[in-house]
């Protein structure tokens, strides 16, 4: 069968025209409406989550306010100090020197012919001065050279005034540890 449009071109335009717009005004309708449906949607999930949220904070407020409640959280937060506390320690046991292989060092180090009368030790600089008395110079400067090569000890530092005397010095001597 044959179709035969015999209208005007001005009308084929404005027919064109005609249907494009109800096509268009036909989606926004449809569009409206999946919006209209999707904000109902939204909007009993929000209503149905606010009750829940309410009723949460209830049941915490209720729970807050037993006796009981107030003791435990009490107890947690007496663990959480304790285990800031045990954290503070552990930090600090690492960071600790073990003294008794220095000591032992430094004994073996230290010859009859010389006293020591003090050992210090800075931390925040890792250096250990050691004062005492040698009979005679060279046994100053061999402590010192022993010192320079042990594996515990670094950086020996004899200041030039222990050396002036060549008996019966007092000197002081520094460090560090490695």
């Amino acid at each position: 069968m044959f179709k035969l449009n015999l209208l005007p071109p001005a009308e084929k335009k404005e027919l064109k025209l005609t249907e494009l717009n109800n096509l268009i005004l036909s989606l926004a309708g449809q569009i409206l409406i999946l919006l209209l449906i999707f904000n109902l949607f939204l909007g009993s999930t929000f209503f149905c989550l606010s009750i829940l949220l309410k009723e949460q904070k209830n049941l915490i407020a209720v729970k807050e306010s037993n006796p009981q409640m107030q003791d435990l959280l009490e107890i947690e937060e007496k663990i959480k100090q304790t285990n800031q506390i045990i954290k503070q320690v552990n930090l600090g046991q690492t960071k600790a020197i073990l003294w008794t292989p220095v000591f032992e060092e430094i004994t073996k180090i230290v010859s009859n012919d010389i006293y020591l009368t003090n050992f210090s030790y800075q931390s925040d600089s890792n250096l250990v001065t050691l004062n005492g008395w040698a009979n005679q110079r060279e046994n100053l400067l061999y402590l010192q050279k022993l010192l320079e090569e042990n594996s515990f000890f670094k950086e020996v530092k004899v200041p030039l005034s222990n050396l002036i005397k060549e008996k019966n010095i007092d000197f002081n001597l520094a460090f560090g540890l490695k």
